[in-house]
């Protein structure tokens, strides 16, 4: 007998702030994010009798990355100024933490949004490689050699000096 899908509200307590660390990587202003965060699972409401219940952060992702699409078209429709990197968030302590995270985010902007999506959903989201694939709506063995495509840059910038 197959597991019984959870509900919506069962799906925002398990997984808004995954929603929401995605929809600000996507670009969503802080002061937006509680906003889109419910905009995704309004979506997900909406099109829950068609979900099949399998790969719960797959789905939510696939539809965090159309509402963030959809709220940059109308961030530029609304005038709003969309900043290119993300404000500091106030990382306290070792003066040499904050530059090797800093050091961090130069490199995963250099990688193309498709291999940066497949590193940060497996390696700081957990997702398995399957949900990921599923989540970015490519096949297996592309999201694997995206991330070993990923690692092998951010390896690279790594070995490279300062």
């Amino acid at each position: 007998m197959a597991p019984a899908r959870p509900t919506v509200e069962e799906l925002f307590s398990a997984h808004a702030n995954f929603v929401w660390r995605n929809l600000r990587r996507f670009g969503v202003r802080s002061a937006d994010l509680e906003d889109v965060t419910h905009d995704v699972f309004l979506v997900a409401h909406r099109k829950y009798p068609d979900w099949d219940g399998a790969h719960e952060r797959a789905w939510l992702f696939a539809i965090a990355r159309r509402c963030a699409s959809a709220y940059r078209r109308r961030a530029h429709r609304t005038r709003e100024i969309q900043v290119d990197e993300v404000p500091d968030l106030g990382v306290e302590g070792d003066p040499s933490t904050r530059a090797e995270l800093e050091r961090l985010d130069r490199a995963l902007a250099m990688l193309d949004e498709d291999k940066r999506n497949v590193l940060l959903l497996y390696e700081t989201e957990s997702m398995s490689m399957r949900e990921v694939a599923i989540a970015l709506g490519c096949l297996l063995p592309t999201a694997y050699a995206r991330l070993y495509a990923a690692r092998r840059e951010l390896a690279r910038a790594f070995r490279e000096p300062r």
